[in-house]
C-alpha cells in the first residue's frame, strides 16, 4: 500500500464505489419490479371488485326498482314510463353478464325471464299474475343472482388481500435486502476509509504540521526553536512532495539566518533614520540577490532621503517664515484699513470743531470759554482714537499661555475691528447668540480666526455687489461641542474650489488683495491649536463655516 501512488489509491476506491452503486441499482430495479408486479394484481382485484358493484349489482337493483314501479303502476301511462326504462337496462346487463365467465350466467338468464314474464303481465293488464311473480319467482331469482355476485366480490376482496399481505411480506424481505446491502457497502468503505483515507489523512495532516511550523519559524526566525522535519515513510505523491519540502526548509533555514541579520541592520537603519539621526548606511551581506539589491537601493535611497530632508527641512523653515511674514503683512493691512474706518468719523467730528473756531475767529469774537471746552473736545476725540490703537494693538497680540475665556467675547473683539468696516459697506450684521461658553485655548488667535472668516464674507459680498448683504453669526452649545456657525449670501463657493479653500495660498482674489493664508492660518489655529473642528459648506443663497471647540 505504501508503494502505492495517491491517484491509483483513489483509483481503487472509486472502482469499488462504482461497483457497490451497480449492485444497489440492480437491487433496487429487482425490488422496484417486484413490488410493481404485486402492486399491479392488487388494483386488479379492487378494480374487478369495484366493477362487479357497479356493473352488475347497482344496475340489478335499479332493474328491481323499475319493476315493482311497473306492477304497481295506476294507469298504462305509467306502465309506459317505466317500461322504457326496463330494457335499456336489461340489454347492459345482459352484455356485461356475457363478457364476465366468473359469473354463472344461468343465474342471470333465469332472472331475467321472469323480468320478461312480469313485465308481460303488466303490461297485457293481468296485474294480479304480475304481482305474484314479482314477489315470489322472480323476487327469489333476484336474491339468488345478487347472492352469487356478493359471494364473488367476497372472493375478490379476499384474492387481495392476500396478495396485499403477500406484497408486505414482500417489502418486508426487500427491505431486508436493501439494509443487508446499504450496511455491507458501509462496511467495505469503513474499511478502506481506514486503510486508505485514513492514511491519506494523516499523511496530509503531517504535511500541514509541518508547513504550520515553518511559517512559524518565518514569522520569527530567531526566536523559534521547535522542529521543522515532516516524517512521511510513503513513496507516493505526498511522500516524495514531504521530502521536497524538508529539502528545501533546511536550505531556506540557513539563509534566512544570514539575510535576517540583514534585515535587522535595514530595519535599524530605518529606525535611526525616523529619528533623525543620519549616515546609517547597510554593511552586512545576504543570501538573497534581492536583498542585496535592495541594500544597494536602500543605501542610495538613504543617502538621497537625507540630502532631500535636510533640503526640505531648509526649504520649510524659509517657508514659514516666509508665511509668517505675509501673514503679518496681511494683518497689518487689514488692521491700517479698519483703523481708517474707525477714525473717520472721529476725523470728520475735529475737522468740524476747528472749521468752527475759523469760522468764530473770522466773523466774531472768539470767546476763551468755547475754544478751551473744543480743545477739549478734540482731546477726548484723539483720546478716542489712540484707545482705538491700543485696542488693536491688544487684539493682534499673541496668546502665550492657554487661558479660559468667554466664545461671545471673542466673537465680539473680532466684531469691534471689523464693525467700521462692515458699516462702511453697508453689511448688515445678525449676531444670534443662543448661550454662551467658556472653553480653554488661546482667546486672541480664536479671535483672529473668526476675524478672519468674517473678512473673507465681507470681501466676497463687496466684490459681488451682493444686494442687502448680510453676515449671520450664532453660537449654540451642545453636549460636546461649543458650535460657532457663521454664513453669509454671497451665493457660495464654487464647487472646484470649496475642497482647497483652507490650502495655504489658495485665494480668489486678485494678486494685490490676498495673500490666500487667511483661511489656512483659522484652520490651524481652530484645529492645531485648539482641537477642534472647522468645515465650509455651500447653503441656499451663500456659505456656512461651522466652527466646533471643546
Amino acid at each position: 500500500m505504501n508503494n502505492l501512488k495517491i491517484r491509483q489509491k483513489f483509483l481503487i476506491l472509486g472502482f469499488i464505489a462504482f461497483i457497490s452503486l451497480i449492485f444497489l441499482g440492480w437491487l433496487s430495479l429487482k425490488i422496484n419490479k417486484n413490488s410493481f408486479e404485486s402492486s399491479k394484481n392488487v388494483v386488479t382485484n379492487f378494480k374487478q371488485t369495484q366493477d362487479i358493484q357497479t356493473l352488475y349489482i347497482e344496475d340489478l337493483f335499479t332493474l328491481r326498482e323499475i319493476t315493482l314501479s311497473l306492477v304497481i303502476s295506476p294507469n298504462d301511462d305509467f306502465k309506459k314510463k317505466f317500461d322504457e326504462k326496463i330494457m335499456p337496462i336489461l340489454n347492459r346487463l345482459d352484455k356485461n353478464f356475457a363478457n364476465n365467465s366468473l359469473i354463472d350466467r344461468k343465474v342471470w338468464e333465469n332472472y331475467k325471464k321472469q323480468v320478461i314474464r312480469t313485465r308481460r303481465y303488466s303490461l297485457d293488464g293481468f296485474d294480479e299474475g304480475a304481482f305474484m311473480n314479482t314477489s315470489t319467482i322472480e323476487r327469489e331469482s333476484f336474491y339468488l343472482l345478487i347472492n352469487k355476485l356478493k359471494q364473488l366480490q367476497r372472493q375478490k376482496l379476499h384474492n387481495s388481500e392476500e396478495k396485499l399481505a403477500n406484497l408486505e411480506k414482500d417489502i418486508d424481505l426487500n427491505n431486508y435486502y436493501i439494509v443487508l446491502g446499504v450496511l455491507f457497502i458501509g462496511i467495505i468503505g469503513f474499511i478502506l476509509d481506514i486503510l486508505i483515507l485514513m492514511k491519506i489523512v494523516k499523511q496530509i495532516e503531517n504535511v500541514e504540521g509541518g508547513l504550520r511550523k515553518f511559517f512559524d519559524y518565518l514569522k520569527n526566525p530567531t526566536a523559534y526553536k521547535g522542529e521543522l522535519h515532516i516524517d512521511i515513510k510513503s513513496n507516493d505523491e505526498l511522500g516524495l512532495m514531504s521530502k521536497a519540502i524538508n529539502k528545501k526548509v533546511k536550505v531556506i533555514k540557513e539563509n534566512l539566518n544570514d539575510d535576517y541579520k540583514l534585515i535587522k541592520e535595514a530595519t535599524s537603519a530605518l529606525d535611526h533614520l525616523k529619528q533623525g539621526h543620519f549616515g546609517n548606511k547597510l554593511n552586512k551581506e545576504a543570501k538573497s540577490n534581492e536583498l542585496n539589491v535592495l541594500k544597494n537601493v536602500m543605501n542610495e535611497m538613504i543617502g538621497d532621503l537625507e540630502n532631500k530632508i535636510k533640503e526640505e527641512i531648509i526649504q520649510r523653515t524659509n517657508q514659514e517664515k516666509l508665511m509668517m511674514q505675509q501673514s503679518k503683512l496681511a494683518a497689518m493691512g487689514e488692521m491700517i484699513g479698519n483703523i481708517a474706518h474707525q477714525w473717520r468719523q472721529p476725523i470728520g467730528e475735529i475737522n468740524a470743531v476747528l472749521m468752527e473756531l475759523e469760522t468764530i475767529s473770522k466773523y466774531s469774537i472768539l470767546e476763551k470759554e468755547h475754544l478751551l471746552e473744543s480743545i477739549n473736545t478734540c482731546n477726548q476725540i484723539t483720546q478716542h482714537m489712540s484707545d482705538t490703537i491700543s485696542d488693536f494693538q491688544n487684539f493682534f497680540k499673541p496668546s502665550k499661555e492657554k487661558e479660559n475665556f468667554s466664545v461671545l467675547q471673542a466673537c465680539k473683539k473680532a466684531l469691534f475691528i471689523i464693525n467700521a468696516s462692515l458699516s462702511n459697506n453697508n453689511i448688515k450684521l445678525i449676531f444670534d447668540v443662543q448661550e454662551d461658553n467658556i472653553i480653554n485655548g488661546y482667546s486672541s488667535e480664536f479671535s483672529h480666526a473668526i476675524l478672519n472668516i468674517i473678512s473673507n464674507a465681507k470681501d466676497v459680498l463687496i466684490s459681488r455687489r451682493i444686494k442687502n448683504p448680510t453676515i449671520t453669526i450664532s453660537i449654540k452649545v451642545g453636549k460636546k461641542f461649543t458650535i460657532l456657525k457663521i454664513s453669509d449670501n454671497a451665493q457660495g463657493i464654487k464647487l472646484e474650489d470649496i475642497n482647497v479653500i483652507f490650502q495655504p495660498y489658495f485665494t480668489t482674489k486678485h494678486a494685490k488683495k490676498g495673500t490666500g493664508i487667511g483661511l489656512y492660518m483659522t484652520k490651524m489655529i481652530i484645529e492645531n491649536n485648539m482641537q477642534g473642528y472647522v468645515n465650509v459648506k455651500n447653503i441656499k443663497d451663500g456659505a456656512l463655516f461651522t466652527i466646533k471647540v471643546r
